[in-house]
């Protein structure tokens, strides 16, 4: 009788701590997609943030406000990225400070902002950001021609 009691007692400890552990498993899992969520956002708010830069143009009033939509999700970007991530806006934000107002070569920022793009997926999603890397596929962004 005693045995019996053992071991009902053993497995209702087992299913408890199975339990116990399927729902910790879950509830990380549940972070870290959450987390991934805030730095997708970020991230696409730091591109929706250049191509107003862009599209500013001469415009002196358009071009200051897309530099402070630019410099809060950077702000933003300092708290989620990742550290290729960081290395890469920090090459663009260098390539942006040296050239005069608009006059720098498009071509350069593109690749710039292809490699940011890269490393954003490899952070979020490795196994499909190793597919596109094999297929050598190049991003694409609206960038209207500088008058």
């Amino acid at each position: 009788m005693l045995e019996y009691w053992v071991v009902v007692t053993l497995g209702v400890i087992v299913v408890v701590c199975a339990s116990c552990a399927a729902y910790l498993y879950s509830e990380s899992r549940e972070l870290r997609m959450v987390r991934d969520r805030h730095k997708l956002k970020t991230y696409e708010e730091l591109f929706h943030a250049i191509t107003e830069l862009n599209i500013a143009g001469t415009d002196a009033y358009k071009a200051d406000r897309a530099k402070k939509h630019l410099a809060y999700t950077l702000n933003r970007m300092n708290l989620v990225a990742g550290k290729e991530v960081l290395n890469n806006v920090n090459a663009l934000l260098d390539f942006l400070n040296e050239t005069p107002e608009g006059g720098y070569d498009v071509l350069k920022q593109l690749n710039i902002m292809n490699t940011i793009v890269k490393a954003i997926r490899r952070e979020i999603d490795p196994a499909t950001a190793r597919e596109l890397e094999e297929s050598q596929f190049r991003f694409r962004f609206y960038s209207p021609p500088r008058s």
